[in-house]
């Protein structure tokens, strides 16, 4: 009987070790991190120029497999969002169409800890605040033409308002 006890939780083990490897730790960055402190754990993450980045909000889109290796964020992108050389917010969309399987929101409960109790249904479009402690997280559904796609925004509340600013420039 033991030895079924132990076996079974070395299964348990393994594929709770597996789960956690699978989650991606690019979105478990802590929001304000020095872009220069974490360039080298992530082959693709390019600096910004440094050119008024005091003033300047600069963002960068990214296959999401370049940052992440999760096959749940398969056919997803990530924006990061960088001011003063710090991430100020992270953006993770999915494509058109593909909203149907809540992907992203189900990514985000299991791997990120955000949860929410709002009954989401597939032709449902709107917002919902999943904060934390520790973040300002905004799930979302936009219709776009005739296609729903989900997007997960996380960064903090005095970063928020950069985000709508329209001098973000875009880094190539």
């Amino acid at each position: 009987m033991r030895k079924v006890s132990v076996g079974l939780l070395s299964i348990f083990l393994f594929f709770s070790s597996l789960s956690m490897s699978m989650a991606c730790e690019f979105l478990k960055e802590q929001i304000g991190t020095s872009v220069s402190s974490i360039i080298d754990k992530y082959d693709y993450l390019d600096e910004p120029p440094n050119y008024d980045a005091k003033t300047l909000t600069f963002s960068k889109m990214y296959e999401s497999n370049s940052l992440c290796e999760n096959f749940q964020l398969e056919n997803t992108f990530i924006t990061v969002f960088i001011r003063e050389g710090k991430i100020i917010a992270i953006e993770l969309s999915g494509m058109p169409g593909e909203a149907k399987g809540n992907r992203i929101l189900n990514f985000a409960k299991t791997n990120l800890g955000y949860t929410t109790d709002q009954v989401i249904n597939d032709k449902w479009i709107g917002a919902i605040n999943m904060s934390s402690i520790i973040n300002m997280v905004l799930y979302g559904r936009v219709q776009d033409y005739n296609e729903i796609y989900e997007q997960l925004i996380i960064t903090k509340t005095d970063y928020f308002e950069l985000l709508n600013d329209p001098d973000i420039v875009e880094m190539f």
